[in-house]
């Protein structure tokens, strides 16, 4: 099984073991992965069909758009899960301990160097690799090697809640509409109470994925992560907005965001790094030297 992955996801760690450990993780990834396939089933059944008659052209290529966006998001999911983003503690090996050292520190909870950018995640109990967050939907950290996917998913459930409130807004106006010949709520019917709690559940998702586009389209375009934020002594790591997105995308990056097991590698390897100065006129490489092969 991980070999055939590893024909998609070229030179990258796959985890053996992909599991939920917090209570938070196993809420968040369950109510993703049972809420929205129930509520796509409802909108093939009771809201699509009253725009767009069942059978007929326009209905057909509404359900398709609506599948493939959910296939890339859970695709893109479980591609973020399946990527071993740790800290690879047999290369660190590798690495020599010497004053050319730049800004490498030691992990005191993995007794091991961490490379730049990288920090430890007390849920996932390692260093990550260029740790941005540890997003609770996935049940992994978000770091080097699975960012182009986390990004994906987030541009994919946003752009999928968005056709699905096109439809549901129009809906729950009608619905609301019909109010006005009852006069209490026992009078709603079954789908009026169902399509309003799949319209709630509609308004969650679009409400979390813009604000997360929001929050993390700045960041990936001045090559920044969460964790620097609030760093006082932060490193430049911007490369201008077209390298930072290969740095995420990778070498096919025009192409990379179609679906994620089209192989795009990365032009990093996530422990070297080119810092720029403020006035951008020189460049250091973030890193240390291999011991010399013998």
């Amino acid at each position: 099984m991980l070999a055939s992955l590893n024909r998609f996801f070229p030179r990258m760690r796959l985890r053996r073991n992909v599991q939920l450990i917090s209570k938070m993780d196993i809420f968040c990834h369950l109510v993703l992965v049972i809420c929205l396939p129930v509520s796509l089933l409802y909108e093939f059944i009771a809201v699509i069909p009253k725009y767009h008659s069942p059978g007929g052209y326009a209905y057909a290529l509404i359900v398709t758009c609506v599948l493939l966006l959910y296939i890339n998001v859970m695709a893109n999911m479980i591609a973020c899960m399946i990527v071993d983003i740790s800290v690879d503690c047999d290369r660190i090996k590798s690495f020599d301990v010497n004053d050319e050292c730049v800004n490498w520190r030691h992990c005191k909870i993995c007794n091991a160097l961490a490379p730049p950018r990288s920090w430890h995640c007390a849920t996932c109990g390692t260093c990550i690799l260029t740790r941005d967050h540890h997003c609770n939907f996935t049940g992994c950290c978000i770091g080097h090697q699975n960012y182009r996917y986390f990004t994906c998913f987030l541009l994919y459930s946003f752009v999928l809640s968005s056709l699905l409130m096109f439809y549901n807004l129009k809906y729950f106006i009608w619905s609301m509409g019909q109010l006005k010949y009852h006069t209490h709520f026992s009078d709603m019917t079954f789908l009026q109470i169902l399509h309003n709690s799949v319209f709630t559940l509609n308004l969650i998702y679009q409400i979390f994925s813009t604000g997360m586009i929001i929050l993390h389209a700045p960041i990936v375009l001045k090559g920044e992560l969460i964790g620097e934020r609030n760093l006082k002594d932060k490193h430049n790591y911007d490369a201008g907005i077209y390298y930072n997105l290969r740095g995420i995308f990778g070498q096919h990056m025009h192409v990379a965001w179609i679906f994620p097991l089209f192989a795009s590698q990365l032009p990093g390897d996530g422990y070297n790094w080119k810092l720029t100065t403020k006035d951008k006129s020189t460049e250091t490489i973030a890193t240390i030297r291999s011991r010399p092969t013998v």
